[in-house]
Formats: C-alpha cells, structure tokens, sequence
C-alpha cells in the first residue's frame, strides 16, 4: 500500500515539507493511540489501587526539545503538560550524548518535578534513524520512597530530605538490559517492596511498549523530518486554537482571594492566596506573584506553571488534545521562594493540598468577568485520607484514597457530585471491593450529605460522608483544607458548607477532628468519619425551580422545604 507523504512547496526556501491536514490528524491519533495503549496496559499490569483504580499517573510523549506531543487522557488533570522539566533534568544529568536505544531512567527530583517524592516518572528515549526524535514519559506515585512516616507524606517533615530518596537520572534499564542492582536500590528505600516492584515493572512494560509501538505506527510510516514537521505543524494548529479561544473573551485584569485553615499546620495563622488574571486580545497572564512565601510545612511545591495551566485548559480548551502548543498564549508570572516557586530543598509531601485552591481561584477570577464564564466554588480539598499498618510477618500494607465532594454550580446547571478536585477531575474512588479485599479495613457507608450543597438557582453538589472501621491496629494520615473559607457562591448563590476527618477510638463517645494529621494511632475497631464539602450555589435560592427543589427532597440532597 503506498504511503501518503508530505509535499514539498517549490516556493519554499530548502524544500521544506508542507504538511496537509490530513497529515497532520494521522500523526496526532498515530501518537495518541499509542498513548491509550500504554494507559490500558499501566493500569492492567500496576500492583497499587492508586494506579490501576484510582489513575494517580500520568503518559505522556514529548519531543526531543521536552516539549509535550501527546498526553494520556484518562489521567489526573494535575499533571497536565508538566512533564518537560523534570525529563529534561533527568537527561541533562546523564547527557544526551550518552543515551542509547534501551535505556531507561528514572527520576523524581523534586527541584526539577515540584511534587512529592512520590511521584516518580520513568523515561525512555526513542530513536529513529539513529538519533533521539522523542521520548515517551510514564508518571506514577509509588506508595513509600522511604522519609519519617509509612507513605512518605509526612506533616512532621521540615526539608525534602525528611520525605524519602531522590532519584535524579538513575538508570533502570541500560540497551535493553535491567540494571538490577539499581532496582534493588529502589526496593531497598521504600517500606512497601512489592507495591513499588510491581509499579516499577508495570512503568517499565509501559516504557517498552511505547517505543515498540512507535516503531509500528510511526518510524514505519514517517522520516524523522517528517515526524519534526508533523509535530510543528500540530503545535501551531494548537495555539492558533487557543488564540481564538483567548481572543473571544472580554479584555481586563480579574483578581480574586481566598484563604486556607493554616500555614500547613494546625493552629498556625491561615495563608492568603490572591491570583489575577490579565486578558489583552489573544495573549492571557496568571499572576501568582501574589501568593504566599513558601513555608516550613510540607505544602510547598513549584506546581505554579501546572496549577495554572489545569484552569487556563478547563476553560479555553477542555475538550482539545493536550500539547505544549495550547498553552503558547498563556504566560505564567511567578516569582522565587513562593509556597508554588518554593526553593531547593523545601518540604512538599502535602505538594498538592493548595492546587485546588489556586485553580477554583483563577476560574474565579474569570467569572468575575462573567459570571456564566466560569462556576461557582468546589469543595477544593484532596481529602486525602492513609491507612497503613503492619502484617503479622513484619511487612506492610497500605491504603491511599481522597475524598470526593461537590462541585460548584454554574449558570447552566446543579454543580456535580461526588467528583474529586478540579486538579483530579473525574478519575475513580477505590472502590469498596478492593479496600475491604485488600485491605483489614471495613466500609460501613458512603453517603450523600444532604443541605452540604450551597443554595441557589442552581444548587451547589452535596459532600459525602464515608465511614470506615478498623479491623487491625492501624495508622491514619489526613490532608484536609478550607474548612474556614469554603467553597463560594456565585451571582447571589450560598456557599457550601465545609467537610473534616473525624475518628471515635472503642470505648470512647466523642469524636475527635484530625483534618492534617500523620501516622495516628488507631485501635482496632476505631471508626474514621471522612466528610467532603459541598459546593457553591449559583444565583439567588428564590429563582430555583420549584421542581428542582422538589426533586432534591426526594432524592435526599436537601430536608428543608
């Protein structure tokens, strides 16, 4: 079968190739398809329920400047397009020049990536025509990478180095072999050996198959000229798109502020966030200049470019595929030693606990240039809650799940529930099955709150209450926020009312609130309360629908008339 090819325009200087569009669309889904393999294959083969239920990972294919070609769209929205920067540190320590086909490297360096040391991103360069033309990119959080606590997610850290091992460019795999001696030094620092080997294969498979299915679907198909002037080409359509996108909003500078409980920890003065977005015909500026310095708690990260750009694709684009052309409008201002800029070494095991925060504030910010732009609050809190504990043989187990609450209204419609922060969009609950399958934990119920919902013409979405008994002695790790300021109505709607982590220990009558808490001692049969917060409400409460309200009764999302 003969194959299309490229044009070359006579009125081009050097011949250069003149992609059509049919072209460019076959090398779009050729590279995304690959990307939907890898993901079916990732969660088919991973040994944690945090990758293969809950989707804590991210696949994606950058081109060989470690700009983003294609990214996995089943995936937390948390990290979109946020691949680059630690790829490119990984190869800039081994040097580019040393890499050969079948290498593999592994790197989560937090002064590059920003997160926590959890989140661990395997690398594999792909060669074509014997140099590298891309590389395919596979994030996953791996249960523990040692540091003070079970889950190295400890609130008590005060320095990256109190969090776990950092890997900077080590090599997994060398021309195709597997470096065993640097995978046992992997296995050796983290508490849960067989989680983290059974991640690390399944990463690896995933790697493996990404370059093999390259070679079917594009080096059979294109030269590597071809490939460099498919990616431009697609890159170019992307921000011309979001050009158009930007442009068709009104012009203006929008600000808006909000607050957390604390500095990170209990009983510390809250932290002010204030974000403003400049709209000037097709370019857009996210200031964060205006969020706090970093802190000594561990809820520091260098996420601002990807909190920003969670907002600014959940508006202008969702629905388009992710790669760094989308985002050629936007510029991200930042400035050094913030709590999303933090310095070299800053503890970021609660990493994620103010994104939601930072993106409900920039769609905020966009609604006050229309109040139909953009919805009201969600309930903006991970709700993360870790169960860990020891089995008889001296091993350990754990399970890590967040809680899912409401999100807020908008001029259309009720805000949806139970979904999990803007920054994890849709991806799944663990479900009950696998806990109490896996683990000697016992649900006792996953429930709507009713009335959790902030009133309006649209009502906001209900939290919901899970409730989980111990069967062994256990430890529990909380992360819960914006309790003090919760999640806000829009256009004369009601806020949400806030959420919490309760535990009642046997013999006891009173429950007692851990929202940001490590390793707590739990007793078997100890029950753990989690609640999610509502959302906003969008418009007054006297326009709703009379109907609607009734539905609500019915349904049990509301008991007042």
């Amino acid at each position: 079968m003969s194959q299309r090819r490229p044009t070359r325009a006579q009125d081009v200087p050097d011949g250069e190739l003149v992609p059509d569009e049919l072209d460019i669309e076959l090398f779009r889904h050729a590279c995304s398809s690959i990307l939907d393999e890898i993901e079916l294959n990732l969660t088919r083969t991973a040994y944690s329920p945090l990758i293969y239920d809950y989707k804590d990972y991210v696949v994606g294919l950058l081109d060989n400047s470690f700009a983003l070609l294609s990214q996995s769209e089943l995936s937390l929205p948390a990290f979109v397009a946020d691949l680059g920067p630690v790829v490119a540190d990984a190869v800039g320590v081994v040097r580019a020049e040393n890499l050969a086909p079948g290498d593999v490297l592994v790197s989560n360096y937090a002064a590059a990536q920003g997160h926590h040391l959890n989140n661990v991103v395997m690398i594999a360069p792909i060669f074509q025509e014997d140099r590298v033309i891309a590389y395919v990119a596979i994030r996953g959080h791996w249960a523990d990478v040692g540091g003070l606590e079970p889950g190295s997610m400890s609130w008590n850290a005060r320095d990256i180095h109190q969090e776990g091992t950092q890997y900077r460019g080590l090599r997994i795999m060398r021309a195709g072999e597997i470096v065993h001696e640097n995978v046992a030094t992997c296995l050796a620092n983290t508490r849960f050996e067989e989680y983290v080997r059974g991640d690390l294969m399944a990463q690896l498979g995933g790697c493996q198959l990404g370059l093999s299915r390259w070679q079917e679907r594009i080096t059979s198909r294109w030269t590597c000229e071809e490939v460099e002037a498919f990616t431009s080409a697609q890159m170019g359509q992307s921000a011309t798109l979001a050009r158009s996108r930007v442009a068709a909003l009104p012009d203006g500078a929008f600000t808006a502020t909000c607050r957390t409980d604390d500095a990170g920890v209990p009983g510390t003065d809250p932290l002010q966030f204030t974000v403003r977005v400049e709209i000037d015909g097709d370019r857009m500026i996210i200031d964060l200049t205006a969020v706090p310095d970093q802190v000594e708690a561990p809820i520091n990260s260098n996420a601002a470019v990807g909190d920003a750009r969670v907002a600014y694709k959940s508006v202008i684009a969702p629905d388009h595929p992710t790669d760094e052309g989308l985002f050629a409008p936007l510029e991200v201002r930042t400035r050094p030693g913030s709590i999303l800029t933090a310095s070299k070494g800053a503890a970021m095991g609660h990493w994620n606990s103010t994104m939601p925060t930072v993106v409900d504030l920039v769609l905020q910010a966009f609604g006050t240039c229309s109040s139909d732009l953009a919805p009201a609050g969600h309930h903006a809190s991970i709700g993360g809650f870790i169960f860990s504990g020891r089995r008889p043989d001296g091993s350990w187990w754990q399970s890590v799940d967040t809680a899912g609450g409401g999100w807020g209204a908008s001029s259309r419609a009720d805000g949806f529930s139970p979904l999990r922060t803007l920054s994890h969009g849709d991806n799944r609950s663990i479900s009950v099955e696998v806990l109490e399958g896996s683990f000697p934990l016992t649900v006792e119920h996953v429930r709507y709150r009713p009335d959790t919902g902030g009133r309006g013409r649209y009502r906001g979405g209900c939290g919901v209450e899970r409730l989980i008994t111990t069967n062994e002695d256990a430890y529990l790790t909380t992360s819960v926020e914006r309790t003090l300021d919760p999640p806000w109505g829009v256009a004369g709607g009601e806020p949400g009312v806030p959420g919490g982590v309760d535990v009642c220990v046997p013999g006891a009558d009173t429950w007692v609130a851990y929202n940001k808490a490590s390793s707590v001692a739990l007793p078997a049969g100890s029950r753990v309360r989690i609640r999610s917060a509502g959302g906003g409400g969008w418009g007054p409460p006297a326009d709703r629908d009379p109907a609607a309200h009734a539905a609500d009764l019915r349904d049990g999302f509301v008991t007042k008339l």
